[in-house]
């Protein structure tokens, strides 16, 4: 169905017909010039008018709107689990040969009549349709958020998943898929029945523990069909047993936390494996070690609540604070300080400056110093001197008068990650009072959390942090954190989401900024089952980057044995591939030489197996069909599949719908339109010059 629409009114057309009968009268009606015999003048009247009544309606912008049916064929979405624990059971053989094939077959008949889309998902959800099984992790959950997102409003038929059930990341698919409203089929891979199985489930620790410090190591062990064995744990470090325990396996199913109490020596990066002994008759023996890697400091480090006079907040920061062993927090008053702030890592400057003491001296030592400050501003607050002190914020503020904000977060915040619950308990919580005028963030301020008052959000920072070279810095723009404190406890019987707050907001303060020439960059932690990319950085004088220069690397394994690489440059820095290493600690020298300058940087960084899947290997059927029965599907088994194809066949859902589409096409840009403009002209023009006229 065609039509023809224009934004005016029909009786334009009538303009449009006067004006080609004008402009073509004038040229050829009573003209004396034109020596043209009547048949021609007549002809080259007809040319001229609709050329120009054509070129007059397309000023009126008209438009063809045409209808255009649209057939959106069923799409059956395709996922298939890509894990290691698909192979790690006893038809490996049949999961790499036969069942591909048939899966391709069942793909190839309903291609026939609809459209099907294949994932593999595993570590990350992509596209495809030829599992390698290689993953360390099963995430279904990001499955179903990747076909939410990307299948909304279309004509979904039915979602096919192809897995063990067994999951080790992400949250559990039957929640994650509850709000799916199209049919979800599953076949079920894997064995369910239960082997003989030692093994350890899951290890508890502080990752960072301080010199001379004892902290427990809690293990959790299990073990399948085992009952009146003995389990025999081992914690070696540097190949070296240093505790053991044995217990005795008092059931089938048995279960049970052992603790290690571990005490910490020397500075840096440590190694420790747990072992379990092998049981008669166990045949997964990967589950059995366990590496675990501590980082060990040599001191705590010093925080600083200098205040102006007492006030619950400072009991309420320090306690939150206090929770972190890593943290030693000093409380201290403005009036009677007398102590070096370079003594501490951090000061947390309470109303201060204050309208009564401003403590100019101190401010500008810790700015001289580059010492990271939080500042928590109240109704002692001396604004004026506040904006000179802190560069990411300016507050123009009417003295004294202040306004009540609760916190909203501001979702694109990037210094550092907080989560989606603790953001929901803090937008909860009372408002804090904070000073009432114009707020202006400069370049460098990221903003936590917005002030939203009366229940609207502003555009005026609450908590906000300041970042540049050399300089950390942040402010809460009011004063009430006592009331946070008191009512998430009220509210949700703990004070999770304050304390993170705060812990997070000090650890991202603290965090030395490096401003060294040259740097290796390490990520800490690598898979060994990946390659180990380093990267470098070398700034000449003006701190531009610079990689004219060869930068030598010598790598020292847990056994002290020696490796030496050269980086290679890349882009404006360096690049070094050590390929893959075995599962240890390693400490790497570098050095390098710019001009008459030598540079050299030292560290280390860890190479840990992460084996989520070899773990557990019992497959979890249930889950599979709780999965299927709850959206209108069935489970099949991979000897079933014919049956799926059957059933699918015979769904309501699996039909084509209809679409009219209304399509638009500006008149005016129309090719043959425009042909017939150059035709008209065109000839008018050679009759005219061929038989001699003007």
């Amino acid at each position: 169905m065609t039509e023809l629409i224009f934004s005016y009114s029909w009786w334009t057309i009538l303009l449009v017909i006067f004006t080609g009968l004008v402009y073509a009268a004038i040229l050829y009606v009573k003209n004396p010039l034109n020596k043209l015999s009547y048949f021609l003048t007549v002809v080259l009247f007809i040319l001229r008018f609709f050329l120009v009544a054509l070129l007059s309606f397309l000023l009126l912008s008209p438009t063809i709107k045409t209808k255009k049916k649209q057939i959106e064929k069923p799409i059956i979405i395709f996922g298939q689990d890509n894990s290691r624990s698909i192979l790690m059971c006893k038809d490996s053989l049949y999961h790499t040969d036969t069942l591909i094939h048939r899966l391709a077959g069942l793909m190839t008949k309903l291609r026939q009549k609809n459209d099907v889309e294949s994932y593999i998902f595993g570590n990350k959800v992509k596209a495809g349709n030829h599992p390698d099984y290689s993953d360390n992790t099963s995430n279904y959950s990001d499955f179903f958020k990747n076909i939410k997102l990307n299948y909304i409003g279309l004509n979904v038929g039915a979602v096919i998943l192809v897995g063990d059930g067994i999951i080790n990341n992400g949250i559990d698919p039957v929640y994650s898929a509850s709000d799916i409203t199209y049919p979800i089929f599953t076949i079920a891979l894997g064995d369910t029945i239960q082997t003989k199985d030692i093994k350890i489930e899951d290890v508890r620790h502080n990752s960072i523990v301080y010199s001379g410090d004892i902290f427990p190591l809690e293990v959790s062990l299990s073990a399948n069909i085992l009952k009146g064995k003995k389990a025999f744990i081992k914690l070696l470090e540097n190949n070296k047993v240093i505790a053991q325990k044995e217990e005795l396996i008092s059931t089938d199913n048995y279960r049970k936390s052992v603790t290690f109490s571990v005490e910490t020596e020397n500075a840096g990066k440590r190694r420790y494996v747990l072992a379990v002994e092998p049981v008669t008759g166990e045949t997964n023996f990967e589950n059995n070690v366990r590496n675990i890697f501590i980082d060990v400091l040599n001191s705590r480090q010093k925080i600083l609540i200098l205040a102006y006079a007492p006030h619950p907040d400072v009991g309420a920061i320090k306690q939150s604070l206090s929770k972190n062993k890593n943290y030693q927090v000093e409380t201290e008053y403005i009036n009677s300080f007398n102590k070096d702030v370079n003594e501490f890592d951090l000061v947390i400057l309470h109303q201060l400056p204050s309208k009564k003491n401003a403590g100019i001296r101190l401010l500008k030592n810790l700015s001289d110093t580059e010492l990271p400050v939080l500042f928590i501003l109240g109704n002692q607050s001396q604004i004026s001197v506040f904006n000179n002190h802190f560069v990411g914020l300016n507050i123009s503020s009417a003295v004294g008068s202040t306004v009540s904000a609760q916190f909203e977060f501001n979702n694109t915040f990037a210094f550092f990650s907080f989560n989606d619950d603790f953001t929901t308990q803090l937008s909860s919580l009372p408002p804090l009072s904070v000073p009432l005028g114009n707020y202006s963030l400069a370049p460098g301020a990221e903003v936590f959390g917005w002030q939203r008052i009366n229940n609207i959000r502003t555009n005026f920072p609450l908590i906000a942090f300041y970042q540049n070279i050399g300089v950390k810095s942040g402010v809460i723009c009011g004063e009430g954190l006592w009331l946070w404190r008191m009512q998430d406890n009220l509210k949700y019987d703990n004070t999770l989401a304050i304390d993170a707050f705060l812990n997070k907001a000090v650890m991202f303060l603290i965090a030395n900024t490096d401003k060294r020439q040259f740097k290796i960059n390490t990520k800490g932690e690598y898979d060994c089952r990946l390659d180990v990319i380093l990267n470098a950085e070398l700034y000449n004088q003006s701190l531009e980057p610079d990689n004219s220069s060869e930068v030598r690397l010598t790598l020292t394994n847990e056994n002290n044995e020696k490796f030496n690489f050269v980086f290679s440059p890349y882009n404006d820095y360096y690049k070094l591939n050590l390929n893959k290493l075995p599962v240890g600690v390693y400490h790497y020298q570098s050095s390098v030489k710019l001009g008459k300058n030598n540079f050299d940087d030292s560290g280390e960084f860890i190479v840990q197996q992460l084996d989520n899947e070899s773990r557990n290997l019992n497959a979890d059927h249930n889950m599979l069909n709780r999965l299927a029965s709850e959206h209108d599907g069935e489970m099949y088994y991979p000897d079933n599949i014919n049956d799926l194809f059957t059933n699918l066949q015979g769904r309501n859902e699996m039909t084509s719908k209809i679409h009219y589409e209304d399509k638009f096409i500006a008149l005016n840009s129309v090719l043959y339109i425009l042909i017939l403009l150059i035709f008209l002209l065109s000839v008018e023009w050679f009759l005219r010059k061929f038989f001699g006229s003007y």
